[in-house]
């Protein structure tokens, strides 16, 4: 029989078994997810793109995830240039 399971174990061992000593705080602050007095997170609909339409320009996003008002910024011409 060959040794390798046992060398195998025995190397398992010894690299997890640093992985138990961390100390866990028994309070956690109360504005961290994991407290039981956290606010629970905000829940977004995840068909707003398929329910309504899209702001127009200088209207509030709202539920539009990833939508940041443009603050006015002039149009780009996209990186190129028409001759004319």
């Amino acid at each position: 029989m060959s040794p390798l399971p046992a060398i195998v174990l025995a190397l398992f061992t010894a690299l997890s078994s640093g992985c138990g000593g961390r100390s866990v705080p028994t309070r956690f602050p109360a504005h961290s997810a994991p407290s039981p007095e956290a606010c629970e997170a905000p829940v977004d609909d995840p068909t707003v793109a398929l329910t309504s339409d899209p702001p127009l320009p200088g209207e509030p996003t709202g539920p539009w995830q990833g939508l940041a008002p443009d603050a006015g910024a002039a149009a780009t011409t996209g990186g190129h240039v028409h001759a004319h």
